[in-house]
């Protein structure tokens, strides 16, 4: 497992920043970065449906844990490393089914400038998965858990704001999903694209506690 994903951080990295250099600007070392902050980001997302005989629900970090929640920490004036956390959870009254799914685990992050006010970013996840789902059986519903994986890179266009805020927004994945159930066979769900489907939304903020001479 973490061969599988020190190779996937790797390959992203090989892969992404000579494409970022081509057309935007790292910042120097000696210049006024982040360097030393920390970052906290994510998104939350709630939808309801309400139909003749069935409601649905759900609530996650955005729609398929698209964009978790994280703690991140600048490394230098471009690149970040850490920590995150993703959840989604649904529930049909219609049939009965329920799923609550949890997820956890490290990232690297690098990014360039456009501009003043626009950066690309590139982050890549590897994370630990585990949850469970209510399948009805006739007259006995049974509660199923599972445990995973999920592996996934993908690149942002962020907007700054000001005053260490920003707006991020995912156009892109590349990952892959692997779930096993306790009494089962292992499920793998693949997404290569830059979609609609693949579309998320998050904001950020950077904290500086460093002291100001």
């Amino acid at each position: 497992m973490k061969k599988i994903i020190k190779s996937t951080m790797l390959t992203a990295a090989i892969l992404i920043l000579p494409a970022m250099h081509a057309f935007a600007q790292r910042l120097r070392a000696d210049e006024d970065g982040p360097k030393g902050q920390f970052m906290l980001y994510g998104s939350l997302d709630y939808s309801k449906t309400n139909a003749p005989g069935n409601h649905t629900s759900s609530f996650s970090t955005s729609p398929g844990a698209g964009i978790p929640l994280g703690l991140g920490y600048f490394i230098n004036n471009n690149d970040l490393i850490g920590v995150n956390y993703a959840f989604s959870s649904q529930k049909q009254s219609a049939t009965g089914y329920s799923m609550k799914q949890n997820e956890a685990g490290i990232w690297y992050s690098p990014s360039v400038m456009i501009g003043k006010y626009f950066l690309l970013i590139a982050q890549v996840d590897a994370h630990y998965v585990w949850g469970s789902q209510e399948i009805e059986a006739p007259g006995v519903p049974a509660r199923e858990k599972f445990t995973g994986y999920r592996l996934r890179a993908y690149p942002m266009l962020g907007v700054l704001l000001g005053k260490g805020w920003a707006l991020k927004f995912k156009f892109g994945e590349l990952s892959n999903l692997m779930t096993k159930p306790s009494n089962g066979a292992s499920t793998n769900n693949f997404v290569a694209g830059l979609s609609g489907a693949t579309f998320g939304t998050g904001i950020s903020k950077n904290f500086n506690f460093k002291k100001k001479h």
